[in-house]
């Protein structure tokens, strides 16, 4: 009787199939919206960033047009004869899961934006469905609790995601930290006075200051070099021995974390692991200034330098790739703080009591309200739809907050707050409540939480130069998409073997922090004559290119289809191949994280695309190009007989100098394995050279997109205040 009444009490009158139809349409919109948002609210849960362009778009425009389809169901309910409490709680039970979609991750910053204006609408969505609680019709007492239940808690998550929306747009104080220059061991991190934790103790000491001296820190605060002398000393203060009075309470720093983890008693590997995760927390604190435009103060400094090289680079118990285990967990802590905005440190008794809330009101809605005795159904629509609609949304509902308490365990704001307020207390991990041991010894081991998937883009100019695209999504959407250039064949990305990671890594540990773009290499192996003038071209994107194309062509020579034996010569094969093929992916996807200009980088490759294909004209198989490339090879020799190589160099075309370079390396180096050796520590030692950049956009652009592995040297270096090239090591113009 519920719609019928609804009819009366608000006065419209509207023929029984129209009312009938107009229930179905909200049966199907209801469900389809539940349906929506709960797949929003999982793929958020999973904590995982994918880089599928496809599945991004999809959530993209799952989130935009769910608020469509909530707003379109609530203005039925609205305008409708439908004002009973079934469908009350149907609307309640959306605002809810709409609610908790809204921790959703966004993919870029712009989108951060519009997820503002979708909470405004979310806030005014929740104020209209008060107004239909209070005029809902109906007596059912379960019904009552949960639509309340339902309504009660949808504003708490959407106070909580306003005060982050808030806090976000306030001046944050962690940006304003910097280390002092102590004696150190990067070791056990004694000297290393990184903030943990604490600022808004550290702000308040400061605000207590004389007025000159605050604006002395403000106007000197671009190189952190003021605030580095002020916040010293309040850092030194709190993990010395000084009087009470002198230390700042609340202020945490990194060595005190790690002589706290020293003491708990776990194994070394656990250790090892929650050092490296609390680590992660402060070098991200770190790290967000450079996106505030500040030049961190141990930019430069031997201290940072040997922070990498000897306290991360390092054979731990858990590994050799602590170095990358720690900047993932860095750039997944700057991910959440871009993107998710979920970074309110909750209880996860909080997260498990709403759970048991929910569960307890599912049922008793389902049984005792849904299926009980008592139910009154309209009588109109399909027999029992509604109440299938009200079972399956009330259990949708409560899944959601069960999997969202679940999800809270492995959180890794949660963790670093409990581990700050141990150190902070003095208190072991595992304490005590009541006299009484918990029922179970808590693991001091972090979650294994990730921001990207552990791929890289792979591009092979050879085999995609011929690539004429079709750009049918450009056309079909008035070029609002992007229409891909010519050879530009963006196939699925692979994984990342441990093999490159480590070989990056010893060729960092190697140079000292001396970036080269593989001259040094070339010293090393006395080729320094011979190949010289390939590491000296106009453009960093020419050499990439050249450089790539060879190690194309020897790869295509050598004929082995496997890179998993493990010897050495497939691993030297294996790295080369990697980072050249990656090398060449972000020039022809990513130009902007690259040194060139963005633009003069696209010119470079659609040129060397055109003049593939002029070079390569007819060429079908890997065997056509690569007697093509004897040909061309062959011509530029004689061109070289008695003039001069490096203005030879400056003319000729990328495929001209790659075929130029490869005769000569394998002239050079006849020993297979010794080349590839070579063109592995070539790579390794050139994409650190390309790795420090000031285009920090760029790489919060890509955290979003599902992560890039430039991205995580690019990190690496700015922790050892590598912030730039060295002008000795930059490519200068081919000379004549």
């Amino acid at each position: 009787m519920e719609a019928s009444d609804g009819a009366r009490c608000g006065g419209i009158t509207e023929t029984f199939g129209t009312v009938e139809e107009r229930l179905l349409r909200l049966e199907v919109v209801v469900l389809a919206s539940a349906l929506v948002l709960s797949s929003l609210v999982l793929y958020g849960s999973t904590q995982r960033r994918s880089s599928d362009r496809v599945l991004r778009g999809v959530m993209w425009i799952a989130y935009s047009l769910s608020y469509v389809v909530v707003t379109y169901a609530v203005g039925i309910i609205q305008e409708g004869p439908f004002h009973g409490q079934t469908f009350v709680l149907w609307a309640s039970a959306l605002l809810l899961i709409q609610a908790s979609a809204y921790a959703a991750p966004v993919h870029s910053r712009r989108d951060v934006e519009q997820r503002k204006k979708l909470l405004l609408q979310h806030a005014l969505q929740t104020a209209l469905v008060l107004w239909l609680i209070l005029k809902a019709i109906g007596a059912n007492t379960s019904y009552r609790a949960a639509i309340w239940a339902f309504w009660s808690l949808s504003v708490l998550k959407t106070a909580a995601k306003i005060v982050e929306m808030v806090r976000s747009s306030l001046p944050d104080p962690s940006v304003k930290v910097a280390a002092d220059q102590l004696p150190h061991d990067p070791a056990t991190m004694k000297g290393y006075k990184y903030l943990f934790h604490g600022e808004e103790a550290i702000q308040r000491q400061l605000s207590q200051q004389p007025r000159s001296s605050q604006d002395e820190i403000l106007m000197t605060t671009a190189t952190s070099s003021a605030l580095t002398r002020t916040t010293s000393s309040i850092l030194t203060a709190t993990t010395s021995s000084a009087p009470a009075p002198a230390k700042v309470k609340g202020v945490v720093t990194i060595d005190q974390v790690y002589r706290w983890i020293d003491r708990q008693a776990y194994s070394d590997a656990e250790k090892d692991m929650a050092k490296d995760f609390c680590l992660a927390f402060s070098l991200f604190k770190l790290l967000k200034r450079r996106f505030y435009g500040y030049t961190p103060a141990e930019a430069g400094s031997p201290k940072s330098l040997d922070l990498v090289l000897t306290g991360l680079i390092h054979h731990a118990v858990t590994g050799p790739d602590a170095a990358f285990r720690v900047v993932e967990a860095e750039l997944a802590f700057l991910y959440d703080f871009f993107y998710t905005r979920n970074i309110l440190p909750v209880g996860v008794r909080t997260y498990i009591f709403i759970a048991v809330v929910m569960l307890s009101l599912t049922m008793w809605t389902a049984f005792v309200g849904t299926l009980g005795p008592g139910y009154s159904r309209p009588h109109v629509g399909v027999k029992d739809l509604d109440r299938s609609v009200t079972v399956v949304l009330v259990v949708i509902t409560a899944g959601l907050e069960v999997c969202q308490a679940l999800a809270a365990f492995s959180n890794n704001w949660r963790y670093v707050m409990t581990v700050y307020r141990c150190v902070r207390d003095d208190r072991p991990w595992t304490k005590q409540r009541h006299g009484h041991l918990w029922c179970w010894k808590q693991s001091i081991t972090p979650p294994a939480t990730t921001y990207w998937e552990q791929k890289i883009g792979q591009y092979v100019l050879l085999h995609w130069y011929d690539h004429r695209p079709w750009n049918v999504r450009a056309w079909v959407t008035l070029y609002l998409v992007e229409p891909r250039r010519q050879g530009q064949k963006k196939g699925s990305r692979k994984a990342l073997p441990q093999q490159v990671k480590r070989a990056v890594l010893a060729s960092l540990k190697a140079s000292r922090g001396e970036l080269t773009n593989g001259v040094a290499t070339m010293q090393r192996h006395g080729l320094s004559q011979q190949l010289t003038w390939a590491c000296r071209l106009p453009k960093v994107t020419d050499q990439i290119l050249v450089w790539h194309v060879v190690t194309t062509r020897f790869k295509w020579i050598s004929g082995r289809g496997g890179d998993t034996r493990g010897d050495g010569v497939d691993d030297h094969r294996l790295v080369a191949r990697k980072l050249s093929n990656y090398c060449a992916y972000l020039v022809a996807f990513v130009p902007e994280m690259l040194p060139d200009p963005s633009y003069n980088a696209e010119q470079i490759f659609d040129t060397a695309v055109r003049q593939a294909r002029v070079h390569l004209d007819g060429c079908r198989t890997k065997a056509d190009i690569l007697d093509r490339l004897d040909k061309i090879q062959s011509k530029e020799e004689n061109y070289l007989e008695g003039g001069s190589l490096y203005e030879r160099a400056g003319s000729s075309s990328i495929i001209e100098k790659a075929a130029v370079l490869g005769g000569q390396l394998m002239a050079s180096v006849p020993d297979e394995a010794r080349r590839w050796k070579v063109l592995a520590e070539f790579w390794a030692e050139f994409i650190l050279f390309l790795a420090p950049s000031d285009n920090v956009d760029i790489h919060a652009e890509m955290l979003g997109a599902g992560g890039e592995f430039m991205t995580q040297l690019w990190a690496l270096l700015s922790h050892a205040g590598i912030l730039e090239r060295t002008a000795a090591a930059t490519p200068s113009a081919p000379r004549t």
